[in-house]
């Protein structure tokens, strides 16, 4: 069966991220024909964890990472190579040794991983698009892939928060599988259970020019990025192309449109006292997962007027790695999102 997927060399596309939320992004703007390689095992350390995926085209271009690239190129020669009727297959790759012969290929890396490939017809390609969608309206998916003894695929089955379900249901008590661990079956075979979550919501309040890499950075780490500003100057597709959300509008009306909680991230930088303070005043009456003020420790204790800094305001915001310009400045704060997202420890060199 001829299955080309690339030539001598993977072409890779051109904005390639990990993230779980992008490979569901492009294969639901994608015509079916695709593979997706998930990780469902690993063994000591390895480059990524069980979950990861990656999604290959059928027009060579690719999305997401599972390795430094050896497995990468040889997922491609496997899948070009399988014969009529072969809709998926599992395959181990040990990358302990440094033998240049073996997976490690001197890399350093000290685990194996299993890598379950997945042909990607109709039904399947529809079913990820549903999933897609719940996500982009913040709900949280599971996911049971059912195995057979040989880590093929045998049946899969979607469920979001709302009990909504596609795929092939069976009746599961879903916490009898933990998240992203190979449990078996007692007829023979396994299963695994993957989560995905809806992406983190991002408010950025400002639009000047040092907002831009913000917005950038933090949209490709995996945030969905929202840029409210009272200027449509500053605000608009030119400056920030690819945003989520572009609003127009005062700073509290627009929180009280967004219906900010718990769950969101805030960065301040209007780079107007007033604007802030009015701001911070009315984000203090509530409570978020992060909130961000640009600016120096002495501004933000005159925004604060003597009240008491909630845990998840950080002033200044962004990692302690001394910033200087636009860009460093995007990257400490993007940092400190990322760290406070995957529940780090605040005091790792956080700026307050």
């Amino acid at each position: 069966m001829n299955k080309k997927l690339s030539g001598c060399s993977i072409r890779r596309s051109r904005n390639m991220s990990s993230d779980e939320y992008s490979v569901l992004e492009t294969i639901a703007a994608s015509e079916p024909g695709g593979y997706l390689a998930t990780i469902i095992d690993v063994t000591g350390s390895a480059y990524r964890k069980e979950g990861t995926m990656m999604y290959f085209s059928g027009d060579n271009q690719e999305r997401g990472l599972l390795s430094g690239g050896c497995v990468e190129q040889d997922i491609v020669a496997r899948i070009e190579s399988w014969e009529t009727g072969i809709a998926s297959a599992s395959v181990n790759y040990d990358m302990r040794s440094e033998d240049d012969l073996s997976w490690g290929q001197g890399v350093g890396c000290d685990g194996s991983i299993t890598v379950l490939m997945e042909e990607l017809d109709d039904k399947a390609m529809n079913n990820l698009k549903i999933v897609k969608n719940w996500l982009d309206n913040g709900l949280t998916v599971e996911h049971i892939k059912v195995l057979k003894e040989d880590l093929s695929s045998q049946a899969s089955f979607f469920m979001n928060e709302t009990g909504e379900r596609v795929g092939n249901w069976e009746a599961f008590d879903l916490a009898a599988f933990p998240e992203k661990r190979l449990t078996p079956k007692n007829d023979g075979g396994y299963y695994f259970r993957q989560t995905f979550r809806a992406q983190p919501r991002l408010i950025i309040y400002g639009a000047g020019p040092d907002a831009r890499p913000v917005a950038d950075i933090a949209k490709k780490a995996g945030f969905h990025v929202i840029v409210a500003d009272w200027r449509p100057a500053l605000c608009n597709n030119k400056h920030f192309p690819d945003a989520d959300m572009l609003v127009i509008g005062n700073p509290v009306e627009l929180m009280e449109d967004f219906q900010a909680g718990s769950m969101d991230y805030i960065v301040i930088m209007t780079h107007h006292f007033q604007k802030d303070k009015e701001l911070l005043n009315y984000l203090l009456e509530r409570e978020y997962a992060f909130v961000g003020i640009l600016g120096s420790k002495k501004r933000a204790d005159r925004l604060l007027e003597q009240k008491t800094k909630p845990l998840w305001l950080h002033s200044p915001v962004g990692l302690g790695i001394n910033a200087e310009g636009p860009e460093q400045i995007a990257i400490s704060i993007a940092a400190q999102l990322i760290a406070v997202k995957n529940n780090k420890v605040r005091t790792l060199g956080l700026n307050g």
